[in-house]
């Protein structure tokens, strides 16, 4: 069988890393039996899946690149595509399928950011996320195949669309891939006393500014802790507000922003840190968490979602 996977709307590293985990595990399990083509855009570096024979690349046209002109070419391009590549199954990590598609479409929901109220800034955000939920709607009834990455995003689903039901669903829980679990085994990295780490995206519901205010209580109260914010912001002007709230509270000398940072650096940061903390209000599935207790470090977060 042939099956495209869509990862035109990847973006971040950790949305690569999660669609491309699952393809290397697909692939290997069936190697003898289907072959995957990735449908990317043309700064999307797919090589890390070169060694494996089964999985090629496909280059879709610069007018996919932005999600608005994206949609357009989706629509009406992608299914002609289809047709001529001989594909058996399409496969989307998005949480939404076409509007028309000549084969079995199976969709992989995770990003729960439009079904969350008061995440949205702006007439522009708003609209994308009436349009997000509006598909999530249409692919909540009709895919072939429902996959959640939790029983959390599963729920949201249901919530936009409680009296509609899936075709066929499965909750596939997302895991860690070896490569860290190997690097947790054997790092030899000591602990740094009183280090937390927060690792992410970092956007306005992540919860970064509330880390910095427990950290200056703790400073109040005579504990020296000190704070590393690692991941690439995806908004400059939150940056701006969690380095105001640094100011404001004194913590200068104790947080440092880091930015994102290459995969053998992060592991780094997981072994030294004596707890992971991040109070986001927004996770289908937090993988940074679970990282950081494959390196044993403890990890203190919100209990609002996955």
């Amino acid at each position: 069988m042939k099956v495209l996977v869509n990862a035109l709307s990847l973006g971040w590293l950790s949305g690569k890393h999660v669609l491309f985990g699952h393809v290397r595990q697909l692939a290997r399990w069936t190697a003898n039996d289907h072959e995957f083509v990735i449908l990317h855009r043309r700064d999307t570096d797919i090589s890390e899946l070169g060694d494996l024979p089964n999985v090629s690349g496909l280059k879709a046209p610069q007018s996919a690149g932005h999600w608005m002109t994206r949609l357009t070419w989706e629509s009406f391009a992608l299914p002609r595509l289809m047709a001529r590549q001989g594909v058996d199954l399409y496969f989307s990590p998005t949480g939404t399928i076409l509007p028309s598609s000549p084969v079995p479409q199976v969709t992989l929901a995770q990003n729960p950011w439009c079904m969350v109220s008061g995440l949205q800034q702006g007439a522009g955000q708003k609209l994308k996320a009436a349009l997000q939920r509006r598909a999530y709607r249409k692919a909540f009834r009709e895919a072939d195949l429902m996959v959640y990455n939790s029983r959390h995003m599963r729920d949201l689903y249901q919530q936009t669309d409680p009296t509609g039901s899936e075709r066929r669903f499965l909750i596939a829980y997302q895991g860690i891939d070896d490569a860290t679990h190997a690097a947790a085994a054997s790092c030899q990295i000591d602990r740094q006393p009183l280090r937390i780490l927060a690792v992410s995206v970092m956007a306005h519901w992540k919860g970064a500014e509330h880390v910095v205010q427990a950290l200056a209580e703790l400073h109040r109260r005579g504990i020296a802790a000190q704070l590393k914010l690692v991941g690439p912001w995806a908004d400059p002007a939150y940056r701006r507000l969690v380095e105001q709230v640094i100011a404001e509270t004194n913590m200068s000398a104790h947080v440092e922003i880091t930015g994102q940072v290459s995969r053998d650096e992060l592991y780094a940061h997981y072994a030294q840190a004596q707890v992971f903390c991040l109070m986001s209000r927004c996770e289908s599935f937090g993988i940074p968490a679970v990282e950081a207790q494959a390196f044993g470090t403890p990890v203190v977060g919100s209990s609002v979602c996955a």
